[in-house]
């Protein structure tokens, strides 16, 4: 219910920021954010839009639906976020899922973790431990996603599989029900996470001297009575998630199709940035031929508040852009951005080449087609 003060954050008192976020998450001056409770588990933010766009573009491409590949990475994925808290309590654990009231106090967890990492708005309706749930789900960043989310993390709880279905109950709003499953289908086995060590050092950021979050942050506004996250600079909504769901699905296409497959990534990321540049560079943003190293900077400081990687170099010319990422998120949209965004910014249609001269570095290049 919008308004409802049960669903009020509390703020940290010198930046304004919710004070769950500094506790659950960690930015690091490499580039990245992490789980608190989980140092090698990666988080990044992501505009709420993009998966949609990215995901349509490729099964354009392809003439195939990826998104049941995409369901099965979201749901190790979230079984991987909670499974921190799980392994924290260590043995206890064991003894808690067995206590209806702890599960019911981890179902309204869930719910608490929607809202603060900006998934949507999710109301418990019914819980019963080990058979089922249905919750009221609003403004979803992505229904399926969301759902695998949901799945995940009752399969962690429950030690069982789950199925769900979702049934739309008016403007943005779903009932979602889960149930417990005899076996979850074989692809979601080959569907594991592959967190990597992270390249070290990076540039401090600003902090706030209270909670420890970011300064930029106060460019967010949490509307928790919605479910949603908006970056104001940029007027567009922003949700958290974990930063290996796009290479899990990735990974899998290429297994069955090749590597070439990666080359519609990047032209398929390429595509949304350039149609989307306005909005990922922020309003008064101009975008001409004298502003070029001013507008790279910009996404540049946001890719590093966004969790997306640590810009170590970058140098414009007259003919190309030069730049490498420390900790990059995923290359291969890395790489589409890039000359996404030198598209828009330069108007001429690019071409990207990088390498990775080290673990957790790419080096990229793009210039004039």
């Amino acid at each position: 219910m919008d308004g409802d003060k049960t669903h009020k954050l509390k703020r940290c008192r010198e930046c304004g920021s919710p004070r769950k976020v500094s506790q659950l998450l960690n930015w690091n001056d490499n580039g990245t954010i992490t789980q608190s409770l989980n140092r090698n588990f990666r988080v990044v933010i992501l505009h709420s839009d993009f998966l949609d766009g990215l995901f349509e573009s490729v099964e354009k491409r392809l003439g195939v639906s990826i998104g049941h590949i995409a369901f099965e990475a979201q749901r190790n994925a979230s079984k991987t976020v909670f499974g921190a808290v799980k392994q924290k309590l260590g043995p206890l654990a064991d003894i808690l899922t067995r206590s209806t009231k702890f599960k019911r106090a981890a179902v309204e967890q869930f719910n608490d973790t929607a809202r603060i990492t900006g998934q949507c708005l999710s109301e418990t309706i019914e819980y019963i431990p080990g058979e089922r749930g249905v919750a009221r789900i609003r403004n979803p960043f992505n229904l399926d996603l969301m759902a695998a989310n949901v799945v995940g993390a009752f399969e962690l709880l429950e030690s069982k599989p789950f199925e769900h279905e979702v049934e739309k109950v008016g403007d943005d709003t779903y009932i979602l029900k889960v149930a417990s499953a005899s076996e979850k289908p074989e692809i979601s086995e080959r569907m594991e996470l592959r967190p990597s060590k992270l390249f070290p050092g990076g540039k401090p950021q600003e902090r706030c001297p209270r909670c420890h979050v970011p300064t930029d942050l106060s460019c967010f506004s949490w509307f928790e009575e919605q479910g949603i996250i908006v970056d104001e600079r940029r007027g567009i909504r922003v949700v958290f998630l974990d930063g290996y769901v796009p290479s899990a699905v990735f990974r899998e296409i290429a297994t069955e199709l090749g590597e070439d497959f990666y080359d519609l990534v990047v032209e398929a990321e390429r595509d949304w940035t350039t149609r989307n540049a306005g909005k990922i560079l922020g309003a008064g943003s101009e975008l001409s031929g004298d502003r070029v190293k001013k507008a790279f900077e910009r996404y540049l400081e946001m890719l590093r508040l966004y969790g997306q990687g640590n810009p170590a170099f970058l140098e414009v010319d007259a003919d190309a852009l030069s730049v490498i990422i420390e900790n990059p998120y995923e290359v291969h949209l890395l790489a589409g951005m890039f000359s996404g965004l030198y598209e828009a910014i330069v108007g001429e249609r690019a071409r990207v080449t990088w390498d990775l001269p080290r673990e957790q570095v790419a080096r990229y290049r793009v210039k004039p087609a």
